[in-house]
């Protein structure tokens, strides 16, 4: 995981593309195969009882720039 990573926009404030890694999680461009960083596997629990597993990703000059 990136230190980009500490950084991320909460699960809520995401669109369902940056959940998915398919645009970048910090200024939702879209990402090409293999020109995107992973920031990780990350759990997010909506609810008591529910568990989501998603995947961010982060083009890589969001990820240069130390992303906010």
């Amino acid at each position: 995981m990136t230190a980009a990573a500490g950084a991320l926009p909460a699960y809520g404030a995401l669109t369902a593309l940056q959940r998915y890694g398919l645009d970048c999680a910090f200024c939702g461009a879209p990402l090409a195969p293999g020109a995107a960083v992973s920031l990780g596997w990350l759990r997010h629990r909506p609810a008591p009882g529910v568990r989501v597993v998603w995947a961010p990703r982060a083009c890589r000059g969001c990820v240069e720039e130390g992303a906010p």
